[in-house]
């Protein structure tokens, strides 16, 4: 793992929109209280049930969260990209992380002292409901989650993640390049043999074509469908 020179957040081109709400000292303050860090592939960014000092700003690259199991069956919670959060839960009151993150590919963290985090919520009330609308956000992506792997059956738990995974956030990152069936299954809450198998059911159906690892929507109203009937 290797520290590459510390980047200024007035002029970071992949600045978290929240950061556009401080002021010339807080911005100083956050420069002097961050660490920017390059994790290379595979490497993992944190660990669930470790403790947190910090509040993880994605810079560059691309991020898997994922729920560990004692037997394995890992879920994986979603795919995070430049200007994403990780760790906005051990802010106040949980002092280590919930989920494990992994680099999909090399990828830039800032790491931000959580202190010195929770005096800019205290101080910029502006900079403060940024941060609020993102853990919303994320809040409102977990709760669909929970409801599809508890409320819908196989197709409509793999549709939901093929869905979810060819979003415009991905559409510019061929994002299936970086996961396995695995990782797929992961998302869906299926063994790896079963979302082989119902992919190539989608495929000879016509709704998804696949080459190699990569998977493309051809028919998007129908794998919207599956969805919807769960």
């Amino acid at each position: 793992m290797n520290e590459p020179k510390i980047t200024n957040c007035l002029n970071c081109k992949k600045q978290a929109e929240c950061f556009s709400k401080l002021v010339g000292e807080e911005i100083d303050f956050i420069n002097q209280n961050k660490k920017l860090i390059l994790y290379h592939k595979g490497e993992t960014i944190c660990k669930q049930g470790v403790f947190s000092s910090y509040v993880l700003n994605i810079t560059g690259g691309l991020v898997k969260l994922y729920l560990e199991s004692p037997n394995n069956k890992n879920i994986n919670i979603k795919i995070l990209k430049a200007t994403d959060f990780i760790g906005f839960s051990s802010i106040y009151g949980n002092d280590t992380c919930n989920y494990t993150a992994v680099a999909l590919k090399d990828t830039y963290i800032c790491h931000i002292e959580k202190e010195s985090f929770k005096i800019l919520l205290h101080k910029n009330g502006t900079f403060a409901s940024e941060i609020i609308k993102q853990y919303c956000h994320n809040e409102k992506q977990l709760f669909n989650k929970i409801q599809s792997l508890n409320n819908k059956q196989m197709h409509g738990r793999l549709a939901d993640t093929l869905l979810y995974l060819s979003t415009e956030n991905f559409s510019k990152k061929n994002i299936f390049s970086y996961l396995s069936r695995k990782d797929i299954a992961n998302f869906a809450g299926l063994s790896t043999e079963t979302t082989v198998r119902l992919l190539s059911e989608l495929k000879n159906d016509n709704i998804i074509s696949i080459k190699g690892k990569s998977i493309e929507i051809t028919n998007l109203e129908k794998l919207k469908e599956i969805s919807q009937l769960g």
